[in-house]
């Protein structure tokens, strides 16, 4: 009997190495080297022993990723079980995402199946995960001939032991071409979002299973518990999908589209390099999340009534005032009916253009629109798509019928896109304008939406200081006091296009680094390789000199010295090489040379920046609801019930004298901002008649023939046109201009609404989430779980609360910056509609129309723009004041008070907490200390 005993204890005792998990069917087992106690270093061929018992499901791990084709090794370390892990692992080669594995997987070759993946130590702490991170990737030489990357300063490895593992080899025989291309810490970040989100879905998932079978005897708890498996349920159902706009300002033929086209990795997703072809209306291009396989379209049209309002307007357009065609000789009139024949041409063909209005709205040809404005289409390949959507978004003459008339806007869902992460949408914004209030309403609104702007052009116009004060001027202003944007950036494109005998003209050999003989059959190439880099190199100097300054100026307003450099980049680019080199052809450049992978990068960290955002808010409120069930297993005593009322009060006090803090700076805001916007209206009363001559009613001071069709447009569209060549005319803006200068002269508005500083409301909110529940206050509880949960507990609402209060504030902002113009929009709409209207007006008629308007309402019409953005940032102070208040008092309430203690069978959470606990240190979340 003891000899059977003893033989069961010892087939039952951990066995050090790696096994398969008792699962009967593993994705991560199937790819694991199992039954394993000791492992090789490919480089070294050194081998180390595995003294724990690992398997899939082991947490905190060190593990290792190994190659079967070319035995090249990558060390990792995860918080989570292993197998979560693997799974992002697999779901980034699977997409062919832009990361440092997936391009090794995904590289000629290659493919998932060649991939190993084994644990090879299990750590207990975070510190110490990441020291032993560093201490594998030395020893194992996985940066100079593995798969790792160079990591920061912060994550250096650990220096090697020589004495035990030999010298190290010599610079010359490592892995070439390190460019660094990848980020190490964004690539920790990433994995680490991934990670988090992965395992809070399995907790809530699990949590939500659990509390099915708890029940409760008294009504009032019913209540109670039935609301809180529908916050579980809606956790669990939750999707991260929040949208992130990248959008690409550029005039026609700056390269947007073969800049788009590049970076998914399709050749002609959009129309680029034709002669006649552009990209008619706005174009949203994005990984398509629901159908893995397919290419699909989203078609959204103007209504049938919309396009019966500008058809009119585009045969008057036509139409001089006796009703007949002019000679247009002047370059407005030009360009007005260059557009107008466009479209009508695009709908009705050639002879559309000789028919009244009346004849092509009762034609019988006319494309119909779908009664609920939208259409989409599904294709098999990018091909297909391409050939089928060019009509809906591109003005092409070689065309034949063609409908981009009658789009307001195409989405573009892509299956395969390594660039574009889940979320990432980048838009196309047309530089041309047209005659439709619906797009240009659109135009505006995707704009303000967008959390980063891309200002293409060529290399040869990039440094050109008017095209780009035309951007600063016209777009980015919207996007800075009434936008979302915090990122700027600059590219140039068609680099390869240099001038190689001008360069060679002013530079030496030495300025170009060039040591190719001249005798050499390469020669020719890497002198033009030369250039082109030498001539990037000179370009994103200039740009960083010329404009640098002038965004932070624009997005932060002055005087700001903790920002960093995130909010500004330049790249210089060439779509045609990087496609030379992804056919396999011939090119002058390397790839990393192109710059798109680096541009491919930055969206990537633009990507991990803000979805690190909304997994923090996930995890926190699954940690949140955990915290709660964990505390409702406990009854309350006598103890825990005074502490509760001695707790309330305090914080009752503490939230009021916030909120009292909070009034009073809000107050002085608004006080302040009133004063500015005093001396504004003042000046406004006095320059806006001489800024609206100036600018937009009389800005030629010449020969009117060409600018009568500009002023109607304007008319029609309530003072905004966004002409032909991108040009953009705004008139309510430049009738307010003297407002927004003067409130902008001490940055207060930039300054209030700032993501940062103490003085911004913001600042106030991370004063409040810091000191409130402090992270002494915490330890000091932190051995009374029924204490210390309760406070996590009020600190994770608290968190939830305000996150909710910057959202709302960043969308008011954006109506209360804008609240001026739109103010004086509407004083003069009455005068806009009559200009636009049926009646045939001279252009001496509309100026007269327009400036008697003015003149007659300077008096009241700016007093009225300053109350309304006072009254809405009045709004805001209340709103503010009342949520916070509120809330907090509901979530201390249902923190410190007795919860129903008729539940039965209530979940225990223990391990559910304690690995929320693990991912909230993880992503630097401080809930817990």
């Amino acid at each position: 009997m003891s000899s059977s005993s003893t033989t069961t204890d010892t087939l039952t005792e951990p066995c050090p190495g790696v096994h398969r998990c008792s699962a009967k069917k593993c994705d991560c087992c199937d790819h694991m080297l199992t039954n394993i106690s000791e492992f090789r270093a490919t480089r070294t061929s050194k081998s180390y022993s595995i003294n724990q018992d690992l398997s899939c499901t082991t947490s905190k791990v060190i593990y290792i990723i190994q190659c079967k084709v070319c035995s090249m090794q990558y060390v990792g370390k995860t918080v989570s079980a292993l197998k979560t892990r693997f799974s992002s692992h697999k779901s980034s080669i699977s997409k062919e995402q832009h990361r440092p594995l997936a391009n090794h997987f995904n590289s000629n070759g290659h493919r998932l199946e060649d991939l190993l993946i084994f644990p090879i130590e299990q750590v207990c702490d975070r510190d110490s995960l990441k020291e032993r991170e560093a201490y594998w990737v030395e020893e194992l030489q996985t940066l100079d001939y593995g798969i790792n990357l160079v990591p920061n300063e912060s994550g250096a490895p650990k220096r090697r032991n020589e004495e035990e593992c030999g010298p190290r080899p010599p610079k010359k025989a490592r892995k070439k071409n390190r460019v660094p291309v990848f980020s190490s810490e964004t690539e920790g970040l990433l994995t680490v979002c991934e990670d988090a989100t992965e395992e809070a879905r399995k907790i809530i998932s699990q949590v939500h299973q659990k509390l099915k079978k708890t029940s409760c005897s008294r009504a009032e708890s019913s209540e109670f518990l039935q609301d809180l498996k529908k916050k579980i349920s809606d956790l669990k159902e939750q999707k991260l999908n929040e949208k992130i706009y990248i959008g690409l300002l550029g005039r026609t033929g700056a390269g947007k589209s073969s800049l788009i086209n590049a970076i998914v990795d399709e050749s002609q997703i959009l129309p680029s390099g034709r002669l006649h072809a552009c990209t008619s209306v706005l174009v949203y291009v994005q990984a398509n999340a629901e159908l893995d396989k397919d290419y699909r379209a989203d078609i959204e049209f103007i209504s049938k009534e919309d396009w019966e309002a500008e058809l009119r307007f585009l045969v008057e357009i036509l139409s001089n005032e006796q009703g007949e065609r002019p000679n247009a000789d002047s370059e407005g009139d030009k360009e007005m009916q260059k557009m107008a024949e466009e479209k009508i041409r695009a709908i009705y063909g050639e002879e559309g253009l000789r028919k009244s209005y009346d004849e092509l709205v009762g034609n019988r040809q006319f494309p119909q629109i779908p009664e609920n404005c939208r259409r989409t289409f599904t294709f098999h390949t990018a091909a297909e798509l391409s050939q089928n959507i060019g009509c809906y978004i591109r003005s092409d003459k070689k065309m034949n019928q063609q409908y981009w008339p009658l789009v307001k806007c195409v989405t573009i869902s892509l299956p395969r896109s390594p660039a574009l992460l889940d979320r990432i949408v980048l838009v196309d914004l047309p530089g041309a304008g047209d005659a439709n209030k619906q797009r240009d309403e659109m135009w505006k609104e995707c704009l303000s939406r967008c959390a980063s702007i891309w200002i293409v052009n060529d290399i040869n116009r990039a440094l050109s200081d008017k095209e780009a004060h035309k951007i600063f001027q016209e777009s980015l202003r919207s996007i800075a006091g009434g936008g979302e944007c915090h990122n700027i950036t600059f590219i140039c494109t068609k680099t390869d296009l240099v001038n190689v005998e001008e360069i060679r003209s002013e530079v030496s050999n030495q300025d170009l680094d060039l040591t190719e003989p001249e005798d050499s059959p390469d020669y020719e190439r890497k002198e033009k390789q030369a250039c082109i880099l030498y001539q990037n190199t000179e370009a994103k100097c200039e740009i960083e000199k010329s404009h640098k300054a002038k965004v932070q100026k624009l997005l932060f307003g002055e005087g700001d010295e903790e920002i960093s450099d995130s909010f500004f980049h330049v790249f210089t680019v060439s779509s045609s090489e990087y496609k030379k080199i992804k056919q396999g052809k011939s090119s002058v450049l390397d790839c990393n040379e192109t710059e798109l992978p680096l541009l491919i990068e930055h969206i990537k960290k633009l990507y991990v920046s803000h979805s690190e955002k909304e997994v923090k808010d996930y995890v926190s409120d699954i940690s949140g609801l955990v915290s709660y069930l964990h505390l409702a297993k406990n009854p309350c005593n006598d103890k825990i019930k005074s502490f509760n009322d001695s707790e309330f009060d305090r914080l009752k006090k503490d939230l009021f004298k916030t909120c009292q803090t909070l009034e009073k700076f809000l107050s002085e805001v608004h006080s302040d901002l009133k004063e500015n916007l005093e001396s504004g209206a003042k000046a406004a009363e006095k320059e806006s008649w001489d800024n609206a001559k100036a600018k937009v009613i009389d800005p030629t001071k010449r020969d009117f023939r060409g600018y009568h069709k500009t002023l109607k447009a304007l008319c029609k569209n309530n003072g905004f046109f966004r002409s032909r060549n991108g040009d953009i005319i705004d008139l309510n803006y430049t009738l307010s201009e003297s407002m927004y200068r003067q409130m902008n002269k001490t940055n207060l508005f930039l300054k209030t609404f700032s993501s940062r500083g103490r003085k911004s409301i913001n600042g106030n909110f991370e004063s409040f989430q810091v000191n409130f529940i402090s992270s002494d206050q915490l330890k000091k509880y932190r051995m009374e779980q029924e204490k210390y949960l309760r406070l996590v507990y009020i600190k994770i609402k608290q968190r939830k609360l305000l996150r909710h209060l910057e959202k709302e504030t960043l969308h008011r902002k954006k109506c209360i910056y804008n609240s001026l113009s739109d103010s004086v929009r509407e004083t003069m709409q009455p005068t806009y509609s009559k200009c636009a209207g049926t009646m045939r007006y001279t252009v001496t008629q509309i100026q007269n129309e327009l400036n008697d308007k003015i003149s007659s309402s300077k008096n009241t019409m700016f007093q009225e723009a300053m109350n309304e953005m006072l009254r809405q940032f009045d709004d805001l102070k209340n709103w503010i004041l009342r949520e916070l208040e509120a809330d907090m008092l509901i979530a201390m309430k249902l923190a410190l008070t007795q919860i129903p203690d008729d539940f039965v069978d209530l979940p225990d959470v223990d391990e559910e907490l304690e690995i929320l606990k693990t991912h909230c240190e993880s992503l630097d979340l401080k809930l817990f200390v």
